[in-house]
């Protein structure tokens, strides 16, 4: 995928994000970047590694400097808060460019953002974490993925490990339901 298309599917994100009432700092990108990525592969081709607050990809990190540095977003400061991502004038001509790229992935998008954007960077941080997890150790009991997730996350109880990763299940289950 080149550059500006995978563009206008992070503004695409972005702005499902916020309608739905999401802070959208790049946390919020970041994890909801993951999941599409887990979820329906291929939609941006996007490395991610598991990092200090769960699976990270640096090069969407790149990519969302670029994008501010190019004027497509704006990082805005927030009192006691973590910067906002918003999309400026630009962003409008760039998704303009991919309608059919935009319509391909919209359902996805928009399928995710349901799920995450009302979620605090904690709550995004355990269940990308556990995505991870059910990802890697997907042979393995219930039990093993909450404890590997309090292991990787030690600040995260075993109740809650335990609960985010039947969160990360019942999202996956609904996933495969839907035809994308």
């Amino acid at each position: 995928m080149n550059k500006l298309k995978r563009y206008a599917v992070v503004l695409l994100v972005i702005g499902e994000l916020r309608r739905k009432g999401s802070c959208c700092g790049e946390t919020h990108i970041q994890k909801t970047v993951y999941f599409l990525e887990r979820l329906f592969e291929g939609v941006l081709d996007y490395q991610f590694i598991l990092y200090k607050y769960g699976p990270f990809s640096f090069d969407l990190r790149d990519d969302l400097g670029i994008m501010e540095s190019m004027g497509v977003i704006k990082v805005v400061s927030q009192p006691s808060h973590s910067p906002k991502i918003i999309p400026s004038k630009l962003a409008k001509k760039v998704k303009e460019l991919f309608p059919k790229t935009l319509t391909c992935v919209k359902e996805k998008v928009e399928f995710i953002t349901d799920k995450l954007a009302s979620k605090n960077v904690f709550e995004l941080e355990t269940l990308a974490t556990s995505l991870y997890v059910e990802s890697k150790l997907s042979n393995n009991s219930d039990l093993e993925k909450a404890q590997e997730i309090t292991r990787l996350k030690p600040h995260v109880s075993l109740r809650e490990a335990s609960e985010k990763l039947k969160e990360v299940k019942q999202i996956l289950e609904d996933a495969n339901r839907l035809c994308f």
